[in-house]
């Protein structure tokens, strides 16, 4: 649909009373011109569950978008348009360049958990010397930053193997994972440094 179109169905809605769909169709009419403030606006609506269905991945495609258009976007917001992007960089490998993009923006907004992201995919991209410097600025506080930079140690990648210290890393990437399941549900990275930490006989 076009932008004429979009904004009369917006009208009939309004009409009609629907104040939260005719807002939805009005924003959606913005960003058919390419408008990246109401990008922003729509990303939030989507993030919140406001006027629409919640959805992650339409809040991090529009946050995304939105940054690409000069739009004042908060650091976290441009996690989750890293996220949305690299979930689909097996579809695209042009994803995962924007992943790294909005990683990036975030960490250079001060969002230590952009670094986090960028340590892991530079990990699994096997560029460990970028891994670790990405790591080593996480705020030591979140498991899946935590957890590469426990591998890094634990197989002697870029830095000198150190078992004791990837215990370290593991087992607060534990405790952290029990704290955040209690807001957020189970950690991934929690649990592979505890299965990683039963492979070493760590009680």
């Amino acid at each position: 649909m076009n932008n004429s179109e979009l904004c009369g169905i917006a009208k009939k809605l309004e009409n009609r009373g629907d104040i939260e769909r005719a807002y939805q169709f009005y924003l959606e009419a913005a960003i058919a011109e390419d408008d990246g403030e109401a990008m922003n606006a729509l990303a939030k609506m989507y993030f919140e569950g406001d006027y629409v269905r919640e959805s992650y991945d339409k809040a991090g495609k529009f946050f995304g978008m939105a940054y690409d258009r000069k739009a004042d976007v908060d650091p976290g917001a441009l996690i989750i348009a890293g996220c949305y992007f690299e979930k689909r960089a097996e579809e695209n490998e042009k994803n995962l360049d924007f992943a790294m993009k909005y990683y990036q923006a975030a960490a250079d907004l001060g969002e230590s958990y952009g670094h986090e992201c960028l340590g892991k995919i530079y990990f699994e991209l096997g560029d460990y010397g970028k891994a670790y410097e990405n790591l080593k600025l996480g705020d030591g506080n979140n498991p899946l930053g935590l957890y590469y930079l426990g591998r890094l140690y634990d197989e002697g990648l870029f830095v000198d193997q150190d078992r004791m210290r990837a215990i370290e890393l593991y087992e607060k990437a534990v405790l952290c994972g029990r704290e955040y399941e209690e807001e957020c549900g189970m950690d991934e990275h929690s649990e592979k440094a505890k299965e990683r930490l039963y492979e070493l006989d760590v009680q």
